[in-house]
């Protein structure tokens, strides 16, 4: 099994990335290889809604490093996706991951009726875990509806893709502690379980 963690947090070594590397570790302890990407570290940037990728689905135009990682991402069979949480919402890094996911969707139109369907145009059946690090704690103390917000609009993305599995994994009360993670030794023996799970 080939596993693929996506760090989108903007800061080095901290929760996201510990909790995405724990998930991977477990994984990793059941034979799985691994790879982290940061995408802090890459020259990304926003889909820029020029449909180009529509000539070939899941072949973005753009010339930066999401281009072949969009591409890397269809060749694992699971893949980890993390990030923190910023003014209620994914950061700016892993809100660009997901937009250029529009590379591989795609529209069907019915000869009869002329209506069009969408799909996508990316392997089903991965599997995905989602790491989410929030400094709120659980309940949180202010908008909750903004996390309930968050937490269906995240289910699109492995909806869209033709998840086999999915789930999503909070670390929650993080404040501004990026060893918070690190520092939770209950926290990373869960994740770590979390990456074995793959193999169940």
């Amino acid at each position: 099994m080939n596993v693929l963690g996506i760090n989108a947090s903007p800061r080095k070594n901290a929760n996201t990335q510990t909790l995405v590397q724990a998930v991977l570790d477990g994984a990793a302890e059941k034979g799985a290889q691994t790879r982290l990407v940061n995408l802090r570290e890459m020259d990304i940037h926003g889909c820029m809604g020029c449909e180009g990728c529509k000539k070939q689905l899941g072949q973005c135009v753009q010339k930066d490093d999401m281009t072949p990682l969009l591409q890397d991402m269809t060749g694992f069979d699971a893949v980890v996706m993390g990030t923190p949480v910023y003014w209620f919402h994914v950061s700016a890094q892993f809100k660009m991951l997901v937009d250029r996911l529009y590379c591989f969707m795609g529209t069907k139109k019915n000869s009869e009726t002329g209506e069009e369907t969408m799909f996508f145009e990316f392997p089903e059946g991965k599997k995905f875990v989602f790491i989410i690090s929030r400094g709120d704690p659980e309940p949180p103390q202010m908008f909750p509806q903004f996390y309930d917000h968050l937490n269906e609009w995240l289910n699109l993305i492995p909806i869209s893709l033709g998840a086999g599995k999915f789930e999503f994994f909070h670390q929650y009360g993080a404040h501004l502690d990026r060893k918070a993670a690190r520092n939770d030794a209950d926290l990373l023996i869960k994740a770590k379980a979390v990456g074995a799970g793959f193999f169940d």
